[in-house]
């Protein structure tokens, strides 16, 4: 199973980016077809779907290796895969249907839709969480907490209850609308939503007004009725170990199963602004779709990032729009470009590699369109930028500790070129951005596509970088070099506290506490280490270990400080009392850290 260390990693549920790639362009379906292949048998992946669509439609595609590693049945053109959070922008055509027949605005608050919806909101009263914070990903909810991943039933429907048993990730961190954050559970209210206005639930709203009328036909919006016909199972890693299909507490955000080709026809949907399906939506309504953005970058100018159930995505170079989807044991793809007027399907029942068979895709379409983008037209960067900046807005709040450490930089300006460096060389946040004016930036390894902008106040001065998802606040030198520099000298001295000359010490419980608080730190880490994602909610050997770790570290710290003062005149060795009483004192500021971001008496069945 994987690791705690990658899951947060794992894009569940969530738009990334792509890497260039210098494959040779693929020019005729049959090159395609050769390429796809070549890279399945060479990054060991079981099995593949994709497609390939245009405006008019359809114009090829493609079934490859294993829809199942144990019983070696292949991949056709009928196997559904599960597509995972491309699940959302079908959640998001069936809100914005809603929205277009006025039944209520993207700006109309939740809880007037919602009354029960458990929103802990610090800002309600000015900034209330709205439809479309919902809908791109700005209200500042966290991600899925792990008591609320999975169900040891298969639910149906039920949107505001699973929100209502499991409110934490529904605590807004910022002012809705400032900054991205992807969120799961947003798309759960989105969801609830639905229900609560056809009193039906999500599977059987979404089918009948949304996938039905698209023309979609080989889909399941349920596990169990995937698993009843042809269908992907899920693997992972170089041995391609099954993986099974673990029911969730929601749908509308990731539950939908689909064949390549029929998910082709919710991409050219899009790429015709709803041309390809007269009555589903108003042209207007989804070019609204793949336009409004809701953060301050983009009230800044940038065109970049999440949209209305739609995401940007850099591939080979170019931009696309449309969503990701990541889930235990597959990854898929859904994009458009509009200028080029061709999109791609890629469904994986593997974990691994998407973006890897994503470029060939990409380079086919290039072929095709014969589309080149335009030259950049870079320009110095002007004002007062220089200076220290740090990521606000993480993704999971588990993570927002060393996110609050590593993920600080200092911004160097040279010419047109805006450099990020973090404060630990080779640790934390960096990139090389381009500055093709108006304060617009693009990040140099994914190209000259324009991702980020410098976003100033109303005097001009800029008070922070939105870079992709990321928003980089501007701090000053001590805020940003301070708390990690604290951190790692109090490792070094918790670390050397237990050695030295034991015997010159009289009373050995002062070396002894803080040698206990660092085995409890190696407990910590131990524990997590050997963490599984579907055993995160629940009390086992791991679990209890971090807790029991979380508990003991801050406790031993505060005693050996105590016992250090309490004995200091009676000790005669001077050198030995100040090591043990620094490495008491260097636990007790690694615990307030700890406390301050909510890691004292953690316990993972309970977040």
């Amino acid at each position: 199973m994987k690791r705690l260390a990658l899951l947060w990693a794992l894009a569940l549920l969530s738009p990334t980016l792509a890497l260039a790639s210098n494959a040779p362009a693929p020019s005729t379906a049959a090159e395609l077809r050769q390429s796809m292949a070549a890279l399945l048998e060479a990054h060991h992946l079981p099995g593949a779907g994709y497609a390939v669509f245009n405006r008019e439609g359809t114009v090829l595609s493609g079934a490859l290796g294993l829809a199942d590693g144990g019983t070696r049945a292949p991949v056709t053109s009928e196997t559904l895969f599960r597509v995972g959070s491309i699940t959302k922008t079908v959640t998001a055509i069936a809100i914005m249907q809603l929205v277009e027949q006025g039944h209520f605005e993207l700006q109309t608050p939740v809880a007037r839709l919602l009354p029960d919806a458990p929103i802990q909101n610090p800002f309600n009263d000015t900034e209330p969480v709205r439809v479309i914070h919902l809908l791109t990903h700005t209200a500042g909810f966290d991600d899925t907490h792990a008591k609320a991943f999975f169900s040891p039933e298969e639910r149906r429907g039920r949107h505001l209850e699973s929100s209502l048993q499991h409110p934490e990730s529904l605590k807004v961190r910022w002012r809705p609308g400032q900054h991205e954050s992807y969120s799961n559970p947003g798309y759960w209210l989105l969801g609830a939503i639905l229900e609560a206005h056809y009193r039906q639930p999500w599977d059987e709203v979404v089918s009948t007004r949304v996938l039905g009328p698209l023309g979609i036909t080989r889909f399941a919006t349920l596990a169990s009725q995937a698993a009843r016909g042809d269908h992907a199972v899920g693997h992972r890693g170089p041995a391609m170990e099954r993986t099974p299909v673990y029911f969730e507490q929601t749908q509308a955000d990731g539950a939908l199963w689909c064949s390549a080709e029929d998910l082709a026809k919710l991409g050219r949907f899009l790429l015709t602004d709803g041309a390809s399906a007269p009555g589903v939506l108003k042209p207007e309504t989804v070019r609204a779709m793949k336009e409004t953005g809701g953060t301050v970058g983009a009230r800044a100018g940038l065109d970049y990032g999440s949209k209305l159930g739609l995401h940007h995505r850099i591939v080979t170079g170019t931009r696309w729009l449309g969503h990701t989807g990541g889930l235990l044991g597959g990854r898929s793809s859904m994009h458009f470009h509009g200028e080029q007027g061709w999109g791609y399907v890629l469904l994986l029942n593997s974990e691994d590699e998407l973006r890897k068979l994503e470029a060939p895709l990409a380079a086919f379409i290039a072929q095709q369109a014969q589309w080149k983008p335009p030259a950049p037209a870079l320009s110095p960067i002007e004002g007062d930028v220089e200076g220290w900046y740090r990521v606000v807005n993480p993704r999971i709040s588990l993570m927002a500790l060393p996110s609050f450490l590593l993920d600080a930089a200092r911004g160097r300006v040279s010419g047109d070129t805006l450099m990020l460096e973090p404060v630990l060389p080779g640790f934390g946040y960096q990139a090389t951005l381009k500055h093709h004016g108006g304060g617009r930036l693009a990040d140099v390894d994914y190209g000259d596509v324009v991702n980020g902008v410098l976003v100033r106040d109303g005097s001009g001065a800029v008070v922070g970088i939105e870079a992709g998802s990321d928003f980089l606040e501007r701090t000053s030198m001590v805020k940003a070099v301070f708390p990690l520099v604290s951190v790692l000298v109090s490792l070094v001295l918790l670390v050397s506290a237990p050695f030295g000359r034991r015997k010159v010490l009289r009373s050995r419980w002062v070396r002894r506490l803080p040698g206990l608080a660092l085995v409890s730190l190696v407990l910590c880490i131990v524990c997590a280490t050997n963490l599984e994602l579907t055993l995160l909610a629940h009390k086992n050997w791991q679990t209890v270990g971090l807790w029991l770790a979380s508990v003991l570290f801050p406790v031993l710290g505060v005693a050996g400080v105590v016992l250090s003062v309490r004995t200091w005149k009676e000790e005669p060795a001077a050198l030995a009392r100040w090591r043990c009483l620094l490495g008491s004192a260097s636990v007790v500021c690694l615990s307030a850290w700890l406390a301050t971001f909510g890691l004292f008496s953690f316990a993972l069945w309970r977040w």
